[in-house]
């Protein structure tokens, strides 16, 4: 398990960012991950084969002993050390390819909320999970050390796989133990019912029906917790997900708007260059023509949806 790679390759192809590195038994301590630096949310994960890691943070120190995984936002003033003899892997995913492997399949919306939380799962008693992980890193590593067209893609169906197996081995009963606020499960019912009916282009009402509040609610919810009111984050994923097929597919733009749940094309350019700036066609043609430099394009952040 995760003897192949040479290294920490990173790969920042345009708005996916992902860093891995894998550590082995040295004879001292070791700091890990310390000069990765992505923009927006980046999560950090720790897998310990053997040994122990620790994540210092200003307040605390928390020992991460082998076979464990570790999941956490990652943190500028956090520092992770492996212990001499340990091995293991560090991987640093930045929010766009998170967001890009999390989809929009049914299980999306409770992916995204484990994936944004801090959580260490002891894997001792989960050999099969720990199989799964080490698989799903392995095959990570060869794509990044071989550069191969279509690397993004393969690495985004790993770390779903990767997600999946955290959710089936019981993450989400681990965070739920945490007390939350009404006003925090109000916001993760909403933003979970908006990744399931996106395309439908529900009004704010219909989500404050389905939440069983006012829309008034909704809004003072939204605009206290998160500084935007719902249709501004509704608006936001909607734009997000439009930028990311035109740049990551080959659809037409009649078929993304009929994809987006548009009544016509016109409509959906209309929305798109009051949210971007441009029209679609031409936001897709910068990006083409950018393509392989640093692209002056704006892309709507994973992190402008909270």
């Amino acid at each position: 398990m995760i003897s192949g790679f040479r290294g920490g390759t990173p790969l920042s192809a345009r708005h996916a960012t992902v860093h891995a590195d894998v550590f082995r038994g040295g004879l001292a301590d070791r700091f890990l991950g310390g000069l990765v630096d992505f923009p927006g949310r980046p999560v950090q994960c720790i897998m310990v084969l053997s040994g122990s890691a620790v994540r210092m943070t200003p307040d605390q120190e928390e020992v991460i002993t082998g076979p464990a995984i570790n999941w956490t936002p990652k943190q500028p003033e956090t520092r992770i050390k492996a212990r001499a003899g340990s091995s293991g892997v560090i991987m640093t995913l930045g929010d766009s390819m998170l967001s890009n492997a999390i989809g929009h399949k049914p299980e999306a919306a409770a992916l995204r909320l484990m994936s944004a939380r801090a959580f260490t799962l002891e894997l001792g008693a989960k050999p099969d999970i720990l199989q799964t992980l080490s698989t799903c890193f392995d095959a990570i590593f060869r794509e990044l050390d071989a550069a191969q067209t279509g690397m993004e893609t393969v690495i985004e169906a790993q770390i779903r796989i990767l997600l999946v197996s955290l959710w089936r081995a019981g993450v989400n009963e681990i965070i739920e133990d945490h007390p939350y606020r009404t006003t925090n499960l109000t916001l993760e019912r909403f933003r979970h019912l908006v990744e399931a009916h996106l395309r439908e282009r529900w009004p704010v009402a219909r989500f404050a029906t389905e939440l069983g509040i006012s829309p008034d609610r909704l809004h003072d919810i939204c605009k206290r917790k998160l500084g935007k009111s719902p249709q501004r984050l509704i608006r936001d994923r909607l734009t997000f997900e439009a930028q990311a097929l035109l740049q990551r597919s080959h659809l037409t733009l009649d078929q993304i708007a009929d994809h987006l749940g548009f009544r016509s094309t016109p409509q959906f350019s209309t929305f798109f260059k009051g949210e971007v700036g441009m029209p679609p066609g031409a936001f897709r043609k910068a990006l083409m023509q950018q393509a392989g430099k640093k692209s002056a394009v704006q892309m709507r952040s994973y992190a402008d949806w909270p």
